[in-house]
Order: C-alpha cells, then structure tokens, then sequence
C-alpha cells in the first residue's frame, strides 16, 4: 500500500475514522451482494418499484460516503446512516408492504455511529435522528397515510416499534458511556504523550547543555595543563641550558677540559631525552595494527638502550610466547618507559631488574620489578599523572605515555610497590586491541 503526499497532513483521529470507515463500506456491500442475490433467485411481489433499486441506491450512497469521508468524515458518516435509514423505509415500498424485519437493521446501523467515530454524544445525534425518521414514518403508518400493508395488527405494530425505540436508547447510552470512557482514556494518552515528548525535549536540552558543558571543562583543564606544562618545561630545560650558557662563557682554554665536556654532554643528553618525551607524547595517535611479537621488541629495546654498569638486568619468558595484534611502534615506547623507569630507580646506589613475559586466556602480560626505593602509599595514585614527577629532571611524562598507550590497546597497567623493597608495574595486553572509550578518543582528538 503505498501513501500520497495528502496522507501525511491527516491528523490521527481521522486517519483512524477512514479506517473504521473502510471496515464499514466492506461489510455493507457484501451484506448488499447477498441481498441481490436473494432478491434475484427468489423474486417476490414487487411494490412501487423493484428492490434491487434499494440496493442499488444503497451501493451509490456507500460509493460517495468514501469519498466524502476522506475531507469530511464526521458529517459523511451521519448523512450516510440516515441515508440507509431512508432506504429501510424505500425498502417497505418496494416489497409494498411495512415488514419489521427490515426495521431490525436499525440496531446496527445506530451502533455503528458510535463504533466509527468515537466522540461524545455523536452516537446519540444519529440515533435521535433515526428514531425521528421513523416516528414520522410509524405514525404516518398508524394513521394509513402510507399506501401499504401491515404484516402485523396495528396494535402490535405500536409495541413492537415502542420496544425497537426502547432498545435503540438503552443501546445507545451504553456506546454512549463507552465512548466517553474511550475519549477520556484518548485524551489521557494524548497528554501522557505530551508530556512525554516534553520530558524527552527537556533532557535533550540537558544533554546538548550537558556537553557544552563537558566541552568547556575540556577546555579548562586542557589551558591549565598548557600553563602547568608550559612552567614545568621552563624550570625544566632552563638548568640544562643555563649550565651549557656558563661553559661557554668560560676561557677558550677551560672549554677542552674532559671533565667540563663530559658535563656539557650529559646536559645535552638531558635535553635531547627530555624532548625526546614530548614527541613521544606527540606521536600517540590512532594504532597502526599488525602482527607483533613481544619478546622479539623486547630484545630490541634491551639492544638499545643504555643500562648503567652497576645495573643488571635479567629476562624470563616462556619457550613459546605468542603474538598478538598491536602497534609495534606504540609497545616498543611502552617498554622503554617502563624500563627507563626501572633504571632510574636503581641507578643511584644499583640494583636488579626483572623483566618477565608470560601469557593468559586473555593476551599476554609483561612485568618490569625493580629493588629499588619503592613508592610511598600517597604517591601510587598520582604516578599515572601528566607532568607529575618525583625526579629533579623530567616531565613526568613517562608513566603517562604507558598508561595511554595500554588504554588505547584495550589492556590495563597495574602496580605493586612496597617501600625499600621494590616496585613491579604489571602491564596486561588482549591478543586483538580493544576500541578505546569514546571519553579516551575525544580527550586524544582534543
């Protein structure tokens, strides 16, 4: 069934009544085929004029009733039904004489007023009308003003059409009371509705002032993250600079001494690592996936980076480790962070290092121990934080590029500290990364 362009300004209420209307047409034009058939196999004594005129007149009336309907459906449905109730009348006529069998068919048809358009006191305007129409009529036939023949007594014929009309209004207060019943639950529904797609506004509204909200504080914390990194990088690299700027102020002579050299490049070093951390911070952005083998990263790692003397570090991992789907380029940061980590907590007075790959049902896990310091109790939930740092030297960004980079694999990073005995971060991977949290996505993009 396709709809028209027409169909979509229809309120409900009469999209409703067509339908029921519809309903209506079909019945009375199968009850109107057998009529004719009864008619045409079974002839009878004709009266003024042959019955299939009656139903002929009934079928054209119900043709033009659903083509008024569609603009006019109130006003068609009662003219339609007291056209019908005419045509009970035409149908004495054409049989010549008064038959109550026909008058029966006013039951359905006042009924039917209400069942099609359900608003309070319609059904009762056309049964009001009907019973009008046919108490003309009655009377009309009671007086013998009519040229017809009564199949009952006179006397009968009062009764019978006195308890038709008794009938016709205790009927019609009933769909009277359920049609006021149907209106009021409507009219509930309507206002429920109502409020319902006032509710669902409101919380839009919410919503939309929800976000922008969320957007500002986004941008809040990401202008005081700029102003706190912007201070943390001045305090930072002012010392290497200021110690390079003071060497070079010093005699030609005094520049070639190994030890002053030695300092310099040790300030350079400073420098270059510490930026070093800003562009690995930089470069965290979408995965490149493909096919990555932990131990194989981790021996290129240990390959390159610089491990004191008084340092030792040691690896265990299984026979048979297996691959997972990752960023090659992303893990290999994450190994150096974690390692680097490591190092700097033991360097000072040397130490041991464990690192140990093994695998779950999950992923895989690599864990990097240390007998270092420890961390103290209060600092285990700020480690993770951008720009905190317990170093001279650095940003503190280290920690924070691990836990991004975990975070956007779908994996998690824990830590175990005790002080004076040691620190172990514990790092779990998935075999197949995870989507990052809609929040962690925004927060990169942004």
């Amino acid at each position: 069934m396709t709809s028209t362009a027409s169909d979509f300004s229809l309120t409900p209420e009469i999209v409703t009544i067509r339908s029921r209307a519809k309903i209506y047409v079909l019945v009375r034009l199968i009850l109107d085929l057998v009529a004719l058939a009864i008619v045409l196999l079974q002839p009878s004594a004709q009266g003024l004029f042959p019955t299939y005129w009656v139903l002929a007149a009934d079928v054209l009336g119900l043709i033009v009733y659903w083509l008024g309907v569609r603009r006019w459906p109130s006003a068609s449905t009662y003219l339609a039904l007291i056209w019908t109730a005419l045509l009970l009348i035409a149908l004495d006529f054409s049989l010549g004489q008064i038959t109550l069998i026909s008058w029966l068919f006013l039951i359905p048809i006042s009924l039917a007023g209400g069942l099609i358009v359900t608003r309070p006191g319609f059904n009762s305007l056309v049964t009001l009308s009907i019973l009008g129409i046919f108490g003309a009529y009655f009377a009309l036939v009671y007086l013998q003003r009519v040229p017809l023949t009564l199949s009952v007594p006179p006397d009968l014929l009062v009764s019978l059409s006195v308890a038709l009309g008794v009938v016709l209004l205790i009927l019609n207060a009933l769909v009277e009371s359920l049609v006021a019943y149907l209106y009021q639950t409507q009219e509930a529904f309507l206002k429920t509705r109502v409020q319902y797609l006032q509710t669902l506004n409101d919380l839009e509204q919410i919503r939309r002032e929800l976000a922008d909200t969320q957007r500002q504080v986004r941008r809040i914390e990401r202008l005081s993250t700029i102003g706190h990194f912007a201070g943390q990088l001045s305090k930072t690299l002012r010392t290497p600079l200021e110690t390079m700027e003071i060497a070079l102020n010093q005699p030609s002579e005094t520049l070639c001494q190994p030890d002053l050299i030695a300092k310099l490049r040790h300030e350079i070093a400073t420098a270059v690592r510490l930026t070093d951390g800003l562009q690995h911070l930089a470069d965290l952005g979408r995965l490149h996936i493909e096919t990555v083998n932990l131990d194989d990263l981790l021996a290129e790692e240990l390959a390159h980076i610089h491990i004191p003397e008084n340092v030792s570090i040691s690896v265990e991992q299984p026979p048979v480790f297996p691959s997972i789907q990752a960023d090659s380029k992303q893990i290999r940061l994450l190994m150096h962070h974690l390692i680097d980590n490591a190092i700097r907590a033991v360097e000072e007075e040397g130490g041991e290092i464990r690192l140990a790959l093994a695998s779950d049902p999950e992923g895989v896990r690599l864990s990097v121990s240390d007998n270092g310091p420890g961390i103290p109790e209060e600092q285990l939930e700020l480690i993770f934080e951008p720009l905190y740092t317990t170093q001279q030297q650095g940003f503190g960004l280290g920690l924070a590029i691990c836990q991004q980079v975990v975070q956007m694999h779908g994996g998690q990073i824990t830590v175990d500290s005790v002080v004076d005995e040691g620190t172990t971060f514990t790092v779990s991977l998935p075999r197949v990364p995870r989507h990052p949290p809609e929040e962690l996505a925004q927060d990169s993009a942004g």
